[in-house]
């Protein structure tokens, strides 16, 4: 979900900061080109793909590069992941209903068209979701149309992706705060942050690239885009739902980075309970990113 997003749900999700990169070719005519189209299973031409990707990146992206070297185009996207505690399903269900639906993020609300997606390969992902075994979608003739071509004609969703891609924009100052602490290496590494430059090796080897959420939060009371008391409030949050979470896992089973996780914010609380100055520099701050 965007950032933004998991501030409002701090009560509801332990969440750690995703660093993804996309990667476009810049042209159309190379190998490469075509490979990413065919698997982009997109629903018009190559060239118009290409734009409709670039404008889709952009509404997210915290960076976008071009690296001529490997003909590509490179976009730095910046979300929050949610720890679903190694169960492969979200910590939100119970059973099989949502339990927080009602306040459910809008990442949520625009399954099965999920902002993230281009309006050209919607159609694609959405007869692949209708068609995996165990959901229960109605594909009957009867069923209300949400796609027409590439355009999202049930309002709700439609909605639903304009407000997500409103709360990406909105979020923008806030990434681009982060980014500019991950250029320079002495600064990412006082506050926790991998470099720009590790992010895109990361992703060069495969990986996506997560750290504590708390760096952002911290960040952006830094930057005053979060105040005092709202940083204590999230961290109050992400420390109790870490305890429910550690009480609730069997011996043995409690992951160290959960429990490097509720270090920090018991950390940030102690600071906050004894006024102290905020920095970015410290011995304490939260460990290392990791993978």
């Amino acid at each position: 979900m965007e950032l933004g997003e998991a501030t409002l749900l701090a009560d509801k999700f332990i969440t750690s900061i995703l660093f993804k990169v996309h990667s476009l070719p810049i042209g159309d005519r190379s190998e490469w080109a075509g490979e990413w189209w065919c698997n982009r299973e997109s629903r018009i031409p190559l060239r118009p793909a290409l734009d409709e990707g670039q404008r889709h990146l952009g509404q997210f992206a915290s960076r976008r590069r071009t690296d001529k070297r490997r003909d590509r185009q490179v976009f730095l996207d910046i979300s929050a992941m949610v720890d679903d505690g190694g169960q492969g399903r979200c910590p939100a269900l119970a059973g099989n209903l949502c339990s927080i639906y009602e306040t459910r993020p809008l990442t949520c609300r625009t399954v099965p068209m999920h902002y993230s997606r281009a309006p050209s390969t919607l159609q694609s992902y959405l007869d692949k979701f209708a068609g995996t075994p165990g959901y229960k979608c109605d594909t009957t003739s009867s069923a209300p149309i949400i796609l027409d071509g590439n355009r999202v004609i049930d309002p709700e969703l439609r909605g639903n992706r304009e407000k997500a891609i409103a709360q990406a924009k909105a979020d923008r100052r806030w990434k681009e705060h982060l980014v500019n602490v991950m250029d320079d290496d002495d600064r990412a590494a006082a506050a926790g942050l991998p470099t720009y430059d590790a992010v895109l090796l990361n992703s060069d080897n495969g990986y996506a690239t997560l750290v504590p959420m708390l760096i952002a939060w911290r960040i952006a009371s830094k930057e005053s885009l979060l105040s005092r008391e709202e940083l204590r409030d999230v961290c109050q949050k992400q420390a109790i739902l870490i305890k429910s979470r550690i009480a609730g896992n069997a011996a043995g089973q409690t992951s160290e980075g959960l429990l490097d996780s509720l270090a920090g914010y018991e950390l940030e609380l102690s600071r906050e309970s004894s006024a102290q100055p905020f920095t970015l520099l410290t011995e304490s701050s939260p460990p290392p990113f990791r993978l």
